[in-house]
């Protein structure tokens, strides 16, 4: 078992980190945080050797939010502050003493924030992206730009993983994402029958096993290229 140990990353931010022998992962994970399924990636990423740092989104604000219906869940994405986000991001590659940089890897509104890490910060030199939010209904200072605007400055390489049947991110917004990435060194796959969440194995009703295991793979392989042994 990994050693896993929690710590303050800014005045008010916090990762869970374990450190590995080659490359390193910062973690990003959906709306519920750091669960258990999140700390099974962690787990498995550090078992690869991999250096990993969780992002704690929630410590800010003494615990998660109430997650019990639609209408709270985008309640609570919205608070996420993306600013705040990103200097955890930034700190975390502190912590983890990666000088040559990390790969980001999340999942839904990590999804997000891994595209945005690799729109803004210069040490994040890969990022991969599971069914992220890709368009911003309003902006605020939660949320001052839309990830589609931020993805033209995405020069480094991007992994993403999208399904044909999610309504938070619909297939016009990948394919808008797709022409925007077109020149650079970014793979972009749609799993057909997917929904949003394809990948959270703990939750039968979005779980697609065919997405999920293809995807993981995917992202394996381009961790082990882009900041791991090759």
């Amino acid at each position: 078992m990994t050693a896993v140990e929690r710590v303050d990353l800014t005045s008010d931010g916090a990762a869970e980190v374990s450190q590995g022998s080659h490359g390193s992962v910062v973690l990003l994970p959906a709306i519920a945080g750091i669960n258990p399924y999140i700390r099974r990636l962690h787990e498995e990423l550090a078992e690869e050797g991999y250096s990993v740092a969780t992002i704690d989104y929630w410590h800010r604000q003494g615990g998660a939010p109430d997650l019990s219906s639609v209408e709270k869940i985008m309640a609570a994405v919205a608070t996420v502050a993306d600013p705040d986000v990103a200097a955890d991001v930034d700190a975390a590659i502190d912590h983890l003493g990666a000088g040559n940089g990390v790969a980001a890897v999340g999942f839904c509104i990590g999804g997000t924030q891994a595209l945005l890490a690799a729109a803004n910060l210069e040490r994040v030199k890969a990022s991969v992206s599971y069914y992220g939010l890709l368009r911003y209904r309003d902006l605020t200072d939660n949320k001052p730009e839309s990830p589609l605007d931020a993805a033209a400055r995405v020069q480094v390489p991007f992994l993403g993983h999208w399904g044909d049947q999610d309504p938070l991110a619909p297939v016009g917004d990948v394919e808008e994402l797709q022409q925007i990435m077109s020149g650079g060194p970014a793979e972009i796959y749609v799993y057909p029958g997917a929904g949003h969440a394809f990948h959270e194995d703990f939750r039968p009703e979005p779980y697609r096993v065919v997405a999920a295991t293809e995807s993981w793979g995917r992202t394996k392989a381009f961790l082990r290229w882009h900041v791991g042994s090759a």
